[in-house]
């Protein structure tokens, strides 16, 4: 007998749904009996890349790790980024950050051979609008707007900082920076204006360069960075603020920085970091494993014990004042740029970098106590800081805005009065931050929220809720982050979940069926 159609939706589709829809084909092309029809959901014009990766940004918004990193497939069978790049004509270099335009028109692409290619069992219908709720019927789940009921859904929504609204009582008056394109105009930040920005990581600085180099300014590279010509458009002073003041490292500069130890060092030191976590007895992030970071951090700079712990501590002592700013962000801008020998913030740093694969591995679907799971959320934010920060050249920018004078770190923990004040912080992953159709699952118990403040799931991206599976649901993307780590990549090496995810989607269907043919 024919199997009975399974009926399944993917909410959001930027790149995490695009992984889970190429990952459904892949297992649906090698189980050819298991019919499927496939509804996806994303209100973004722009399937695969979503908002964040839209490609018709402007091209100053760079990525924050190199060109050689980005591949949208698994076992070379598309190309990546740069080959991609090479065949449409654009000579991009493997240490090149490229505009996150470009990687949204290969994400596109990507979207469409997968659509273009997906098997015949799989029959996969397109939704242009945002899912506000989604309602458990008996076996199945209720899709609104549209009223289609699925077997299994899959929640892909990632970043919601764009869906944010302006309360009636806030003195924020831009809620989002993005899309840029219609948050930024001159309408809404004009000329001459006194702006407030808060938040100082990433999207800081991409509200900075939109509204200086977008509108018509020119940066020129010199000696010690660059120099930057007004347009007369920009506005009169940005203030970024933020509850600690620290600013984010550069990510250092590959044609121009020399690592100071070679592949056997780390070879050794990354063997040993995975000897410690497969060690059944080490079950706290405190005492055993940043421990162990510290002190490859230590070897790395060749520094004396406790340097790294000593560097740390100090970092995180208090809040940074603008002269305090002014001097981090150029010593690690000199550094980013092989100007100066790396310090051990910057030993530190490379240390995450490399050992965060496995520390993903370790800490993701792990319940870590009340008290570990506090330092660890605490250890996490400063190396996001220290590790994952802006390109060097972006950084160099923000100095010489703020030699220019249209920068200001006079108010990093206190926010000037202000003509607009931009919200360019990006919502933690807890219940706080949830929009729908998450916050309506959360408060109807579909969900749950775990010690380090993402979604509960398990290693097959299955809602987990009550200590049981909450049958056909599954969430990947940055709703777990802290369930799982490191969601904010572009990488398909770092986790497997679309993977694991379409297997189990495909093992329940064959299940079903069986279950079918001996009732019949």
């Amino acid at each position: 007998m024919t199997g009975k159609r399974k009926t399944i939706a993917i909410i959001g589709c930027g790149p995490k749904g695009l992984y889970a829809l190429d990952s459904l084909s892949q297992v649906g092309r090698n189980n050819p009996a298991s019919q499927i029809d496939l509804h996806i959901f994303e209100a973004s014009p722009h399937p695969g890349a979503g908002p964040i990766y839209d490609p018709s940004q402007p091209d100053i918004l760079l990525m924050n790790f190199p060109a050689r990193m980005i591949d949208a497939w698994t076992d070379g069978r598309g190309p990546d980024f740069l080959k991609w790049s090479h065949s449409n004509g654009s000579s991009v270099a493997a240490d090149d950050y490229v505009p996150r335009s470009n990687v949204g028109a290969y994400l596109g692409w990507c979207f469409k051979k997968v659509v273009e290619n997906a098997p015949a069992n799989i029959n996969l219908t397109l939704h242009t609008t945002s899912v506000t709720s989604l309602r458990q019927k008996q076996d199945g789940w209720i899709v609104t707007p549209s009223g289609i009921v699925v077997d299994e859904v899959l929640v892909s929504t990632g970043h919601q900082d764009w869906l944010r609204e302006n309360s009636a009582d806030s003195a924020i008056t831009v809620s989002s920076p993005y899309p840029i394109s219609k948050t930024l105009t001159p309408a809404s930040v004009r000329a001459g204006a006194i702006v407030a920005c808060r938040g100082f990581a990433l999207t800081f600085i991409d509200m900075m360069l939109a509204l200086t180099e977008g509108r018509g300014g020119v940066f020129t590279e010199i000696d010690k960075g660059h120099s930057y010509q007004p347009s007369g458009q920009e506005p009169a002073l940005i203030a970024p603020f933020s509850r600690s003041g620290r600013p984010m490292r550069a990510k250092v500069s590959q044609t121009q920085f020399t690592p100071p130890r070679d592949v056997e060092f780390w070879t050794e030191q990354l063997d040993g970091f995975q000897m410690v976590l497969g060690d059944p007895r080490v079950d706290l992030f405190s005492e055993h494993i940043w421990t162990k970071l510290l002190s490859i951090a230590d070897k790395l700079q060749g520094a004396s014990g406790g340097a790294a712990r000593e560097f740390f501590d100090d970092w995180t002592a208090t809040p940074f004042d603008a002269h305090r700013c002014r001097d981090a962000l150029r010593l690690g801008y000199d550094i980013a740029s092989g100007r100066i020998a790396p310090d051990i913030g910057w030993a530190l740093a490379e240390t995450w970098r490399r050992c965060y694969p496995q520390l993903i591995r370790w800490i993701s679907y792990r319940e870590l106590c009340q008290h570990d799971a506090a330092l660890f959320l605490e250890v996490a934010a400063e190396m996001e800081r220290l590790a994952f920060g802006p390109p060097a050249q972006n950084v160099g920018k923000l100095i010489c805005l703020e030699e220019a004078g249209l920068i200001s770190f006079d108010h990093l923990t206190n926010p000037p009065n202000a003509d607009v004040i931009i919200d360019a912080t990006i919502p933690s992953a807890g219940a706080a931050a949830l929009s729908e159709p998450l916050a309506g699952l959360l408060r109807d118990g579909h969900v749950s929220v775990g010690a380090l403040g993402g979604l509960r799931i398990n290693a097959d991206g299955q809602s987990l809720c009550n200590n049981g599976v909450t049958a056909g649901l599954s969430i990947i993307g940055r709703a777990t982050e802290g369930c799982v780590l490191g969601n904010d990549t572009l990488s398909r090496l770092l986790h497997d979940l679309p993977e694991r995810w379409a297997k189990q989607v495909l093992r329940s269907t064959a299940a079903q069926n069986t279950g079918l043919e001996a009732a019949t």
